[in-house]
């Protein structure tokens, strides 16, 4: 039977005091939202439910990421871009992780729909007004004014969160990306998971934000006698340079190429993409990618509702429920 794998994205930890005991509680809590999610649109799409014996692997590395995070940031400042472009000395894992975030940064504000989004007033720099064709500021420019702050209030606005939180998302992405041992703890962690998973089963991997960074990464390393049968991805920043050259397998090549345990046809990688999320900021994606087979990616376009980045969203919708639901029945019956 085939297994549904669940990559979820950052922010999915404890509070620092909970329970140890009680953290896979916590853990088969998401696992179920998100399933409850998937049923949801399954049942809005005309097909039936995910089965409650149906194999479903959830890795969960939440905790594990956060404490990793925290170790590389108790001993001095974190990722601080205003404090690293003065030259402070940082660590060596933060100053890779600060540049890897103001790329991130970079990339999202070069890609922001040009119109003039700040309502308190234009800020300027060098008497050049904001939202004139392509970004006009350096990088260096931008942390040293207040604009870094109102471009981190207008994505928020956008995403329909608060500017901490779209930081939280940056930083976080720069962490994997930047820190070797925080990656590599990350998919040890999801690799540990499918350990149990007989070789042979295939797997459908449904990856949620920068759950879609792991799974890339993932499957770029997959050894060859798991077979992955569909590949779905949501609310995914992959399509940002900032992160296709930090991949594993990329080797600098932009557009960053299909790993090439997805299956060479067209469909085995569906992408859902709402465009009010700031993470998924380029989409649709299947331009980002160099695709094996025209037609390998497949990207939709829908409504999440009132929190454009959530996983719940993008699972209930129809369209996207339907390109698992269908897969499921193919594979299972075959």
């Amino acid at each position: 039977m085939t297994t549904l794998v669940l990559l979820h994205g950052r922010g999915q930890h404890t509070p620092r005091d909970f329970p140890v005991d009680r953290v896979p509680a916590f853990a088969a809590d998401i696992r179920g939202r998100w399933l409850q999610a998937l049923n949801t649109g399954l049942a809005a799409a005309g097909l039936d439910r995910v089965p409650a014996e149906a194999p479903v692997v959830f890795p969960f590395y939440g905790n594990a990421f956060r404490d990793a995070v925290d170790a590389r940031e108790s001993d001095g400042p974190g990722p601080d871009l205003a404090l690293w472009t003065t030259g402070h000395p940082m660590p060596d894992d933060v100053q890779a992780v600060c540049e890897v975030k103001a790329d991130l940064l970079d990339d999202v504000v070069t890609h922001l729909p040009p119109r003039r989004p700040f309502a308190d007033g234009e800020p300027t720099a060098r008497g050049v007004p904001a939202g004139v064709g392509r970004p006009w500021w350096t990088l260096d420019e931008l942390l040293r004014v207040p604009w870094l702050r109102d471009v981190l209030q207008h994505l928020a606005r956008q995403a329909g969160v608060s500017a901490r939180v779209i930081e939280s998302q940056f930083t976080d992405v720069a962490y994997y990306l930047g820190c070797a041992e925080v990656r590599e703890m990350v998919l040890d962690l999801v690799e540990e998971a499918l350990a149990g998973v007989p070789r042979r089963e295939p797997l459908v991997i449904i990856a949620h934000s920068l759950g879609s960074v792991v799974a890339y990464d993932l499957l770029t390393r997959r050894e060859p006698d798991r077979p992955v049968s569909l590949l779905v991805t949501t609310g995914s920043p992959l399509g940002l340079p900032a992160v296709q050259k930090h991949l594993l397998g990329h080797g600098g090549v932009s557009p960053a190429p299909v790993p090439a345990s997805v299956p060479v046809a067209a469909g085995s990688w569906h992408n859902g993409y709402d465009a009010r999320d700031v993470v998924a900021i380029l989409n649709p994606l299947a331009p980002y990618l160099a695709e094996a087979v025209p037609g390998q990616v497949r990207d939709l376009r829908i409504d999440t509702g009132q929190e454009p980045h959530a996983v719940v969203g993008y699972l209930e919708n129809p369209g996207m429920a339907r390109a698992v639901g269908e897969h499921l029945i193919t594979t299972n019956a075959s």
